[in-house]
């Protein structure tokens, strides 16, 4: 992932060649509903625990957790630093928390943060992803290449599988494929869960630097957020190009609903949120939210998708990075349904 900890995010060339394979209904224009308040800071991933009613984001000390009833913020393992996601596991009781820093996949109590497992994982482990089929969660090196492969329950490393590239956000179908971006080498790789092992590499034609990752299970369909403000979508079993779509500039997440068939790609630079028609492949509706507001994470049982972000301010030299607001970061609430 490029710079995460900064706002200042690529530009590129919007490109449309999707063919419509159904008529899409535009649905509702997101809109900011709440902002919950958190302490100033870098992050990088959300996550939501639905069942918890829980938001996590992965900051640069430690984690912070949001009641997303109440709006009330927690911080949790202010010992780590540089971390990149903060992944509920073993049904929301634990947290596995990729640290940078270290170079680690970290396992504490979610509501202690007592440490109980350390792993060592590739150089920059970033994103991770829980797969059903494997039952390990599987931690991307996005400096070395590599996936690490750890188990939840017990908290030991399983194995490591070397692929080469900047490996970004991941995604699992839950019958035994994973998909990963290759940022740097503009790709998806696929694997075989069970076997530990990868199985193809999908070239992303037209697609660069991709980061955010979606999986549309009941049509089977990868959607990559791609840094030139283009999605490209491709069929999961076979890599084959099924469209390119426009969306914003400065992308670093993509979500899927599994209730609404909508995708929805957050893009930082411009503080906007695209939303895809999964069936059709077609941009419904734009919404607003802010600069900075990079990455994103759903809460399934009420739509609401959740993004962290900060006022940016002018750097504090001339050709550095936007420099954040003291007192404005928070998680923006958003209506998608």
């Amino acid at each position: 992932m490029l710079s995460r900890f900064a706002s200042a995010l690529l530009l590129g060339v919007a490109v449309m060649s999707a063919p419509v394979v159904a008529a899409a209904a535009p649905g509702p224009v997101p809109q900011v509903v709440a902002t919950l308040a958190g302490p100033d800071g870098g992050w990088d991933y959300i996550t939501v625990d639905a069942d918890g009613g829980r938001a996590l984001v992965a900051r640069g000390l430690g984690v912070s957790v949001f009641d997303l009833a109440t709006g009330k913020t927690t911080q949790i393992l202010a010992e780590l630093k540089g971390n990149h996601i903060a992944l509920p596991v073993n049904g929301g009781k634990d947290v596995l928390v990729t640290t940078g820093f270290t170079g680690e996949a970290v396992i504490a109590d979610l509501a202690t943060g007592t440490v109980r497992s350390r792993v060592k994982t590739g150089a920059k482990p970033d994103a991770a992803v829980f797969d059903a089929a494997s039952g390990l969660v599987w931690v991307m090196d996005n400096k070395g290449g590599g996936v690490a492969l750890v188990n939840p329950v017990s908290g030991a490393l399983e194995g490591i599988i070397a692929v080469p590239g900047a490996l970004e956000f991941a995604a699992s179908d839950g019958k035994g494929r994973v998909y990963a971006n290759v940022e740097d080498l503009g790709e998806i790789v696929a694997f075989d869960a069970k076997a530990r092992k990868v199985v193809g590499h999908y070239k992303l034609t037209g697609c660069e630097e991709p980061t955010g990752l979606a999986y549309d299970p009941d049509n089977n369909r990868l959607f990559a957020a791609c840094a030139n403000k283009v999605a490209a979508v491709v069929a999961a079993d076979t890599g084959a190009s099924l469209a390119t779509l426009p969306i914003g500039s400065g992308p670093d997440a993509a979500v899927f609903d599994p209730v609404s068939h909508r995708v929805f790609i957050p893009s930082g630079r411009d503080g906007k949120l695209t939303v895809i028609d999964a069936d059709a492949l077609k941009v419904v509706s734009t919404g607003q939210t802010r600069t900075s507001a990079r990455t994103a994470a759903l809460d399934v049982k009420t739509g609401r998708i959740y993004l962290p972000s900060a006022v940016m301010g002018p750097p504090a030299t001339a050709g550095g990075r936007p420099v954040a607001t003291p007192g404005s970061f928070g998680v923006l609430a958003v209506t998608t349904r």
